[in-house]
């Protein structure tokens, strides 16, 4: 299995529709029509015989915790394998990739919205307890019907995070589409 990094910008028509077939078929809607920022998005995918069979995708965001506290991260979506290939580990082989990928280009922290919490947990995530706030204009909305998992890639994220408790908070700028 071969892994590649590649910008939205310079995907090929082929990739795209790939992408769009394995999306649609996990999250029942394809990712292109959906949103704004998936045309800034960065893609990781598994090609195994010249066909993507693992996807996940990051933007970046800032994240203020603690309400000081800027880290720079790198948010993960449309994390999908394959139907005919789930069950052999290509998601998590995908994840790992994606942790180390990440690290190298200088994040600090990377953070999802789990469709299954148990898979996660099992790779390292870790759930947040806190508050979760998005920032719109001047106001700030508490969004705690939200549920978002980290994996700090970074000594000091390590560290803050492993002091965090249920009165910590996480704020990020309003986005269209899915706010988390």
């Amino acid at each position: 299995m071969q892994f590649k990094i590649i910008a939205a910008r310079d995907l090929n028509e082929q990739a795209r529709q790939q992408i769009a077939e394995l999306c649609f078929t996990a999250f029942d809607e394809d990712p292109w029509s959906q949103y704004a920022f998936m045309q800034t998005a960065v893609h990781l995918v598994a090609i195994l015989d010249d066909k993507i069979v693992s996807h996940a995708l990051w933007t970046d965001r800032i994240f203020i915790i603690h309400g000081s506290v800027k880290v720079r991260t790198a948010y993960v979506e449309y994390v999908t394998t394959d139907a005919m290939m789930r069950g052999k580990g290509l998601a998590s082989q995908l994840l790992r990739y994606l942790i180390e990928a990440l690290t190298h280009m200088g994040y600090e922290l990377t953070a999802l919205q789990p469709e299954d919490v148990t898979f996660y947990k099992k790779l390292g995530w870790t759930p947040w307890l806190g508050d979760l706030y998005i920032q719109q204009d001047r106001s700030t909305y508490l969004t705690d019907e939200n549920e978002i998992m980290l994996y700090p890639l970074s000594i000091r994220l390590k560290a803050l995070l492993s002091h965090c408790t249920v009165d910590d908070t996480i704020c990020t700028e309003w986005r269209e589409g899915e706010l988390w």
